[in-house]
């Protein structure tokens, strides 16, 4: 009876660490540098806030836990006080497909000062975000 409750108890506690395993978080990266690298050297990339108008700005996303389609969704969206609906104007809103499940880097540029974030979705879950990220773009 001894052996069975400890049987017992040894495969309640390994099936609730898998069942209540926290999941890695997808790590988001931009940067003004091409960061022409892999997800194996993705920690020597340095982050970064503020960007020169008309720069080009580079972004990494490096989802542990891997995508679950072939395609991704990136939203750019700049923080207006002017803006029609609650201070925010998209101001790019790009679908792009993935060819590693679990790296992905691209670019853009921002001819506008302000105030921006970044949002990134896998294209099966539009209602939540993989990951954001604010940032800045400056004069120079």
């Amino acid at each position: 009876m001894k052996k069975l409750l400890i049987a017992i108890f040894i495969l309640f506690f390994l099936f609730s660490n898998v069942a209540f395993a926290k999941k890695e978080k997808p790590l988001l990266i931009l940067t003004s540098k091409n960061p022409a690298i892999t997800k194996a050297s993705i920690d020597g990339v340095i982050a970064e806030k503020y960007f020169k108008k008309n720069s080009k700005i580079y972004f990494i996303i490096y989802n542990p836990n891997g995508f679950k389609s072939d395609y991704i969704k990136y939203q750019i969206v700049k923080q207006d006080d002017l803006a029609h609906v609650g201070g925010f104007t998209r101001a790019r809103n790009v679908t792009k497909r993935v060819k590693d499940k679990n790296f992905f880097s691209d670019y853009f540029t921002l001819g506008i000062e302000g105030k921006y974030f970044i949002q990134i979705f896998d294209i099966e879950n539009l209602q939540h975000w993989l990951a954001i990220e604010s940032f800045r773009v400056v004069n120079d």
